[in-house]
């Protein structure tokens, strides 16, 4: 019973001499071994794991670069919906790499042959809206549209093939590109080479205030301020005015009418061919085409100014436009005599006839200052014009 009783007491079944000197292995091994196994497994699939996603990253990046780029070109678009059109996924978005806009001059791949333009001119407002139709030629093959566009809204363009192929040509989308006053047109498929080709464009924009582009001008006349619009296109503001090929290199002819309230008279570089009066009071003026010339020497005005006439011996008729007081008080006969002079002595010395049937000296009393030369139309500022009887200085 003692040896019984010692064997339960080490709770071994061993007597206390055997007791002693048994050592008991810790369990604390296996359990190192394992960890060590799951550690090395757990960083294997970590490192297959990055493996494969930096596969995946590299087979899918140009992808994500393409996801990108039809993002923002989304989210563009969507700031100025009058510039833009839908486009369609067959567009080849490798051709606007090239990025004709971004050029300071435009491309020399379309050159302007005719313009037809027609203008509402809003006095009351000082607003003005109109539609070109601009017939080109395409010179080297290209897929964008480049014109000057400077503060004008455009709400609509539309571009047609040549007479041989008439249609609408796609377009893919259109932008303005502020930084060098330009609008885009990005068509779905490539303008040919000897081809002509028209682009109709609406816009609408405001008469300003800065003697630049299209702008008004006032003048008191028996205690009431009048105001009167005229064109400063000189050097590079008709795109003020309406979306043109703005560069003097680029010459064409011109058709213009102007539409107004009945009120006012309204002049171009060339007389008028017919004139159109409409129900609501307002008249359609339209001018007989004029030469070949850059958008610098198209001018015109809508004003209600009277004007004194002569002619010179070759038979030219040169106008003088002012306020109708400064006609009936007699300012500016000096100027109109002194024009027909010098008109008549320049043809003689030079031998070279002037080619217009008119010219027209415009006197705007708020021009700064300044004489604007233009192909028929002379702006004067009320007080540089040449009287006899006032000083000048």
């Amino acid at each position: 019973m003692g040896i019984e009783e010692n064997s339960m007491r080490n709770g071994r079944g061993l007597s206390d001499q055997w007791a002693d000197s048994v050592v008991v292995r810790p369990r604390t091994t296996e359990r190192h071994i394992t960890v060590h196994k799951r550690l090395v497994l757990g960083f294997a699939i970590s490192i297959l794991t990055l493996i494969i996603v930096t596969v995946i990253a590299v087979l899918l990046g140009i992808r994500f670069e393409e996801c990108a780029g039809e993002s923002s070109s989304r989210s563009a678009n969507g700031s100025a919906t009058k510039f833009n059109q839908s486009r369609d996924a067959n567009f080849n978005h490798k051709d606007e790499d090239i990025q004709p806009w971004r050029q300071l001059r435009l491309p020399t791949s379309l050159r302007p042959r005719n313009y037809d333009l027609k203008m509402s001119v809003y006095m009351d407002n000082f607003t003005f809206s109109g539609e070109v139709n601009i017939e080109f030629e395409c010179i080297k093959s290209t897929k964008f549209i480049v014109l000057h566009a400077d503060r004008l809204a455009v709400e609509k363009a539309v571009v047609y093939s040549d007479n041989k192929k008439p249609g609408v040509i796609r377009i893919h989308r259109q932008f303005q590109y502020p930084a060098n006053q330009v609008y885009v047109i990005a068509l779905h498929r490539e303008l040919k080479p000897m081809r002509t080709y028209k682009v109709n464009i609406s816009f609408e924009a405001q008469i300003e205030n800065e003697l630049l582009g299209f702008f008004r001008s006032s003048y008191v006349l028996h205690g009431e301020r009048r105001y009167l619009a005229v064109t400063q296109f000189s050097p590079t503001h008709a795109r003020k005015a309406f979306p043109c090929f703005d560069e003097p290199i680029y010459k064409a002819i011109f058709k213009i009418s102007l539409r107004h309230e009945s009120a006012y008279l309204s002049l171009s570089n060339m007389p008028v061919e017919l004139s159109v009066p409409d129900e609501d009071g307002w008249v359609t003026n339209h001018f007989f085409r004029t030469p070949r010339m850059s958008t610098y020497y198209l001018a015109w005005a809508v004003c209600n100014f009277t004007y004194k006439e002569t002619f010179t011996d070759s038979g030219v008729a040169i106008r003088l436009y002012a306020r109708p007081n400064a006609i009936e008080r007699g300012f500016g006969d000096y100027a109109l005599n002194i024009t027909k002079k010098l008109l008549q002595f320049y043809e003689d010395y030079f031998k070279v006839k002037y080619s217009l049937p008119k010219l027209v000296v415009f006197r705007d009393r708020d021009s700064s200052g300044q004489m604007v030369s233009q192909i028929v139309i002379l702006t004067l500022a009320g007080r540089a014009v040449p009287d006899t009887a006032v000083s000048s200085y």
